[in-house]
């Protein structure tokens, strides 16, 4: 059928859920909760090119740090 995505409330909405599975009524898959301070979070936030020019200027700056006299 279809796919959905739910939030479990509480511990008796996963009891039921377990259930419906057993019966084999429903399957579900385990998923890792994304927080909002995950990197999938920020794909799409800037363009490929972007990030590109952005590694290579955190690379000069790197480079140019350790040519550094002090």
């Amino acid at each position: 059928m279809g796919t959905i995505q739910i939030e479990l409330k509480n511990k008796n909405a996963l009891s039921i859920l377990k259930s419906l599975e057993k019966a084999k009524m429903i399957k579900m898959y385990s998923t890792e909760r994304q927080t909002k301070d995950s990197p999938i979070h920020f794909k799409g936030a800037i363009s490929t090119d972007r990030a590109i020019e952005l590694a290579n200027e955190i690379e000069k700056s790197r480079t140019e740090w350790n040519e550094r006299t002090i």
